[in-house]
């Protein structure tokens, strides 16, 4: 697995990152905007790299010689930015929905959601040596706003991501009642962070559990050495589920 880590990351207008000999995934940057979402950050690259070695890889079915993906478990992504985690798990045969907010959605978010589906067909077609016009990812862009949620009852999602969303206190609160909003007891929620301030890290987990939230971070050792590729030992991955 290769993939450029370095901190100057940023500054690239397109990010690529190997995931494996076969696949990699190809994403647009805007470094220059002031927005939080317009750029790749390491708990993307870490979550993203979690994810593809510890989920399923997609497989087929065929039937009346129409293929399609067998996975039917859908994914959430919020407050995808580029798009890295979200468009991962489509390419392990998740339908996702890519979430941000409309100016993320317009400059980076809809041209990486396009370019991906190219990249993740080539994929498939290497992994089950099989090619269908049929066979597309199940990818959707929506524009969402976690202080001004939806009234009417939403679905909900086998997943849950976010990634380096809660970089103050004050996003704590929203982001968590966005999660309650698109989860039950089924979903598992991946929350990838970097540990820059422990009121913001801490109290997240504290608001977690006490909005019925179990919490628990994904052990060093599953992700040390994506940790070694991100160059980066803050980053914490942390695994919620509602309580039944």
């Amino acid at each position: 697995m290769q993939v450029d880590m370095s901190d100057n990351t940023k500054s690239l207008k397109t990010f690529s990152i190997q995931l494996n000999p076969l696949f990699s995934l190809s994403l647009s940057q805007e470094n220059h905007t002031e927005n939080h979402g317009t750029t790749v950050w390491d708990s993307a690259k870490l979550l993203s790299l979690y994810l593809f070695d510890s989920v399923k890889v997609p497989t087929f079915e065929i039937r009346h010689d129409v293929v399609n993906v067998k996975n039917k478990k859908s994914c959430l992504e919020l407050g995808s930015g580029c798009g890295l985690a979200g468009l991962v798990m489509a390419s392990l045969g998740f339908k996702t929905t890519l979430t941000d907010l409309p100016s993320v959605i317009d400059r980076v978010l809809q041209k990486n959601s396009q370019s991906a589906v190219e990249e993740i067909q080539r994929w498939w077609h290497h992994l089950h040596h099989t090619y269908h016009s049929d066979i597309r990812p199940q990818i959707q862009v929506r524009a969402l706003d976690w202080f001004n949620l939806p009234c009417s009852e939403e679905e909900k999602f086998n997943y849950i991501l976010a990634s380096d969303c809660i970089y103050e206190i004050q996003l704590v609160d929203p982001l968590l009642r966005c999660i309650r909003h698109f989860s039950n007891t089924k979903t598992i929620v991946l929350i990838a962070m970097e540990r820059r301030d422990d009121l913001v890290v801490d109290g997240f987990i504290a608001k977690a559990r006490a909005l019925g939230f179990d919490a628990s971070m994904v052990l060093k050792k599953l992700i040390q050495t994506h940790q070694i590729l991100v160059a980066n030992e803050d980053v914490e991955i942390w695994k919620l589920r509602l309580r039944g």
